[in-house]
């Protein structure tokens, strides 16, 4: 099965403007999430669509693809829909634009199970060994599952509640990460869903999969990786980049 990688690139963050072309190294944000991507052994292309010139400029120039979109899209998965709806593909792999160290090979095991299982329609990746401060952020999603692996639900809060922690050896909390292969189908049916109630209330568009009673199957690692959302976020990048050139 053809699967393409889209990368959504929007300029006007609230919280870290113009973030895809913030200087990590010496490269900007998107470029080095778009050479992480490129490593993927599934894919047979990889596009970033965004939807200001900067960006596009920016990615024409170190030898990516980019499409240019309409600005007023509601989310990442509207931006990526947009530019499936035109290409041929089975499978379509939104890669988020600002985690510069996503394990490509963690994208190729999610599409490979996806390929794989007919059943599913949606899958996505999530991390191990939750932290406490992770557990307190609201800026890091947390995300339960079943025993099939399956999202029983994503939070910003900690969650579960823990009534008693004496037999507890691991926090059953996941962090989610920004990774999400679907069927092309089913992407293109997904933004044409409304917002969700509790979507709207979390602030997070896959909750409505969930809501409308649709499966959504996770890959679980061990491997480090984040967004970047703040200069503090910048930092943290930084510190890592320095030591693997080390």
């Amino acid at each position: 099965m053809k699967a393409i990688g889209i990368i959504p690139a929007r300029f006007h963050s609230t919280r870290l403007p113009g973030k895809p072309l913030i200087k990590i190294g010496n490269k900007p944000l998107i470029q080095h999430v778009y050479e992480n991507a490129s490593r993927c052994r599934v894919l047979s292309d990889l596009i970033v669509a965004t939807d200001d010139e900067r960006i596009f400029d920016v990615v024409s120039e170190f030898g990516g693809k980019a499409v240019l979109t309409p600005a007023n899209f509601p989310s990442g998965t509207d931006r990526c829909a947009a530019v499936a709806l035109n290409i041929e593909a089975e499978i379509i792999a939104n890669i988020q634009g600002d985690e510069p160290f996503l394990d490509p090979r963690l994208i190729d095991e999610a599409i490979t199970l996806l390929s794989a299982n007919p059943e599913f329609q949606v899958v996505t990746a999530a991390r191990d060994n939750i932290q406490e401060e992770e557990l307190q952020n609201p800026a890091v999603v947390k995300v339960l599952i079943n025993n099939k692996g399956e999202a029983i639900y994503f939070s910003r809060q900690n969650i579960p509640y823990i009534r008693s922690a004496e037999s507890l050896t691991k926090h059953p909390a996941l962090v989610h990460l920004g990774l999400y292969i679907y069927r092309k189908d089913y992407l293109l049916k997904f933004v044409q869903m409304q917002p969700s109630r509790l979507e709207k209330l979390e602030q997070l568009e896959q909750i409505r999969m969930l809501e409308n009673g649709d499966r959504l199957q996770v890959v679980v690692t061990d491997r480090y990786s984040f967004g970047i959302d703040t200069p503090e976020d910048v930092q943290h990048a930084e510190e890592i980049l320095a030591k693997q050139v080390r």
